[in-house]
């Protein structure tokens, strides 16, 4: 009897230790890292057209004193699926920021080649100086990205800057899982990826127009600090348009704001950028369209006019 009692308590003993295990999640569990990755697909406002313009990818080098590259931030509370303090990716986070990159840079039009692409007509890198996910009593994000666009024919800067994300929420009474964590330092990421790309963008259309066969002026995006372009950086302006007599034709400011923001902008069907936009046009008569994904395209002929803004604002509708 005692020894049915003995094994009993050892079987039920073991039980709850497994239980215990499972609840923090095991020492020795595969897959205790975050796995974050960027959907093949392409972005819900993804340029479906590319560009006639290549873009290949140096790499991204880590900056960050964290002793692991894969190190991506501390938790002092529960993550299920996750064990310890240290929080690790399952690869490099110079890898991880440089598939952002790629994926943002290619949804909005540009030609993401090969890194040993001699062919390529730009070259992207930069520093990781800080990425870093904090659990506590709420989730803390801090990202900080530097990156250089360089001229491969030249080696002249087009373009390099600093991009700083910095976010928090409370997770809730159910806590974080591991995908939970993965999906909200990734999305962080994004927002990033997005603002280094539409500052980039934008340098680009002003300073090649011919690639985009438009003109355009350059356009500050909030929360990049911008180092330097190859626009000196200048006040936007644009390559005025000229009549068929060759005289120049003088331009306006075009400011455009929607609800909600963010939408793309075409000028005679040329994409110009995201909204809210502030930028010199020539003058003249010009079909302006604001698109965002789940909402009806609006459209409107408005008149720039010689030295004088043009507001317009647009209120989209499902």
């Amino acid at each position: 009897m005692f020894e049915i009692r003995s094994l009993i308590t050892v079987v039920l003993l073991s039980l709850g230790l497994a239980g215990c295990a499972n609840f923090w999640g095991s020492a020795t569990e595969a897959g205790n890292e975050l796995r974050i990755r960027e959907d093949a697909k392409p972005g819900a406002n993804a340029r479906s057209e590319k560009y006639q313009i290549s873009v290949r990818m140096a790499g991204y080098t880590d900056a960050r004193q964290v002793g692991s590259p894969r190190r991506v931030g501390t938790s002092s509370a529960r993550i299920t699926g996750l064990t310890g303090k240290e929080i690790m990716s399952d690869r490099d986070a110079t890898e991880v920021v440089a598939e952002s990159m790629k994926k943002r840079l290619g949804d909005a039009g540009l030609q993401v080649v090969a890194s040993d692409a001699v062919d390529a007509q730009f070259q992207l890198s930069g520093a990781v100086k800080e990425l870093s996910i904090d659990i506590k009593e709420r989730d803390y994000v801090n990202i900080a990205i530097e990156s250089t666009l360089i001229e491969v024919a030249s080696g002249k800067v087009i373009w390099s800057g600093l991009v700083v994300e910095r976010a928090d929420r409370y997770a809730g009474t159910s806590g974080n899982g591991k995908k939970d964590v993965a999906d909200f330092l990734g999305a962080k990421l994004g927002v990033v990826s997005n603002k280094t790309t539409e500052s980039i963008l934008s340098v680009l259309m002003a300073t090649r127009p011919d690639l985009f066969n438009m003109v355009v002026g350059i356009k500050p995006v909030q929360g990049v600090t911008v180092f330097s372009n190859s626009a000196g950086g200048a006040t936007p302006s644009v390559v005025p348009a000229t009549t068929s007599n060759d005289a120049v034709v003088a331009n306006g400011t075009l400011v455009i704001n929607s609800t909600p923001s963010r939408a793309k902008v075409y000028v005679d069907d040329v994409y110009f950028g995201l909204t809210p936009l502030r930028a010199e046009y020539s003058a003249g008569i010009h079909e302006v369209s604001i698109k965002l994904e789940g909402y009806k395209t609006a459209s409107e002929k408005v008149s720039v006019r010689k030295g004088e803004n043009t507001e317009m604002e647009i209120k989209l509708l499902h």
